[in-house]
Protein backbone atom coordinates (compact mmCIF):
# COMPACT_ATOMS: atom_id res chain seq x y z
CA UNK A 1 0.00 0.00 0.00
CA UNK A 2 2.49 2.09 0.70
CA UNK A 3 4.81 1.74 -2.34
CA UNK A 4 1.65 2.88 -4.66
CA UNK A 5 0.71 5.64 -2.70
CA UNK A 6 4.59 6.31 -2.89
CA UNK A 7 4.59 6.11 -6.83
CA UNK A 8 1.17 7.95 -7.32
CA UNK A 9 2.57 11.02 -5.25
CA UNK A 10 5.75 10.82 -7.09
CA UNK A 11 4.02 11.04 -10.55
CA UNK A 12 1.82 13.88 -8.79
CA UNK A 13 5.21 15.54 -8.16
CA UNK A 14 7.05 15.09 -11.48
CA UNK A 15 4.14 16.15 -13.53
CA UNK A 16 2.46 18.88 -10.91
CA UNK A 17 1.46 21.59 -14.34
CA UNK A 18 -0.28 18.72 -15.68
CA UNK A 19 -2.26 17.52 -12.68
CA UNK A 20 -3.08 20.89 -11.93
CA UNK A 21 -3.99 21.98 -15.57
CA UNK A 22 -6.53 18.73 -15.87
CA UNK A 23 -8.03 19.16 -12.36
CA UNK A 24 -8.63 22.86 -13.53
CA UNK A 25 -10.03 22.16 -16.84
CA UNK A 26 -12.30 19.13 -14.76
CA UNK A 27 -13.93 21.77 -12.77
CA UNK A 28 -14.59 24.26 -15.67
CA UNK A 29 -15.53 21.93 -17.88
CA UNK A 30 -18.32 19.68 -15.90
CA UNK A 31 -17.99 20.07 -12.31
CA UNK A 32 -18.90 23.79 -10.94
CA UNK A 33 -22.16 24.95 -11.68
CA UNK A 34 -20.94 27.32 -14.04
CA UNK A 35 -19.68 25.12 -16.47
CA UNK A 36 -19.39 24.75 -20.17
CA UNK A 37 -21.81 22.01 -20.02
CA UNK A 38 -24.53 23.95 -18.18
CA UNK A 39 -23.31 26.91 -20.27
CA UNK A 40 -24.50 24.93 -23.37
CA UNK A 41 -27.51 23.52 -21.95
CA UNK A 42 -28.67 27.18 -21.08
CA UNK A 43 -27.76 28.49 -24.35
CA UNK A 44 -29.97 25.64 -25.85
CA UNK A 45 -32.88 26.98 -23.76
CA UNK A 46 -32.94 30.57 -24.29
CA UNK A 47 -32.76 30.12 -28.22
CA UNK A 48 -35.44 27.62 -28.01
CA UNK A 49 -37.71 30.39 -25.81
CA UNK A 50 -36.41 33.07 -28.59
CA UNK A 51 -37.86 31.24 -30.75
CA UNK A 52 -41.24 30.54 -28.95
CA UNK A 53 -41.48 34.16 -27.94
CA UNK A 54 -41.05 35.03 -31.60
CA UNK A 55 -43.49 32.44 -32.43
CA UNK A 56 -45.95 33.83 -30.24
CA UNK A 57 -45.78 37.93 -30.89
CA UNK A 58 -46.73 36.49 -34.85
CA UNK A 59 -49.61 35.13 -33.30
CA UNK A 60 -50.67 38.24 -31.83
CA UNK A 61 -49.85 40.70 -34.65
CA UNK A 62 -52.28 38.36 -36.70
CA UNK A 63 -54.96 37.92 -34.29
CA UNK A 64 -54.59 41.85 -33.38
CA UNK A 65 -54.90 42.65 -37.07
CA UNK A 66 -57.65 40.17 -37.43
CA UNK A 67 -59.55 42.04 -34.43
CA UNK A 68 -59.01 45.28 -35.54
CA UNK A 69 -60.67 44.35 -38.97
CA UNK A 70 -63.41 42.43 -37.54
CA UNK A 71 -64.03 45.80 -35.82
CA UNK A 72 -63.99 48.30 -38.38
CA UNK A 73 -65.60 46.10 -41.38
CA UNK A 74 -69.18 44.47 -41.00
CA UNK A 75 -67.89 42.20 -43.71
CA UNK A 76 -65.04 41.04 -42.02
CA UNK A 77 -67.03 39.18 -39.55
CA UNK A 78 -68.76 36.83 -41.88
CA UNK A 79 -65.90 36.22 -44.11
CA UNK A 80 -63.82 35.33 -40.79
CA UNK A 81 -66.49 33.05 -39.72
CA UNK A 82 -66.79 31.25 -43.29
CA UNK A 83 -62.69 30.92 -43.67
CA UNK A 84 -61.67 29.49 -40.33
CA UNK A 85 -64.67 28.14 -38.71
CA UNK A 86 -66.52 26.39 -42.34
CA UNK A 87 -69.92 28.75 -41.45
CA UNK A 88 -72.27 28.95 -43.88
CA UNK A 89 -76.16 30.63 -44.92
CA UNK A 90 -78.56 28.54 -44.99
CA UNK A 91 -78.82 28.13 -49.02
CA UNK A 92 -75.28 27.09 -49.54
CA UNK A 93 -73.36 24.01 -49.18
CA UNK A 94 -69.50 23.77 -48.32
CA UNK A 95 -67.02 21.54 -49.53
CA UNK A 96 -63.88 21.13 -47.74
CA UNK A 97 -60.39 19.83 -49.46
CA UNK A 98 -57.91 18.61 -47.25
CA UNK A 99 -54.21 18.03 -48.58
CA UNK A 100 -53.60 13.98 -49.44
CA UNK A 101 -51.09 12.89 -46.55
CA UNK A 102 -48.24 10.25 -46.29
CA UNK A 103 -50.59 7.61 -45.20
CA UNK A 104 -53.65 8.20 -46.93
CA UNK A 105 -51.02 7.51 -50.26
CA UNK A 106 -49.51 4.20 -49.15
Amino acid sequence: MGNKLHSVWAFIRNHKYACVTFLFLLIIGVLDENSLLSRYHNLKQIREMKAEIRKYTEKYEYDTERLHEMNTQPEAVKRIAREQYFMKTEDEDIFVIMPETNEEAE
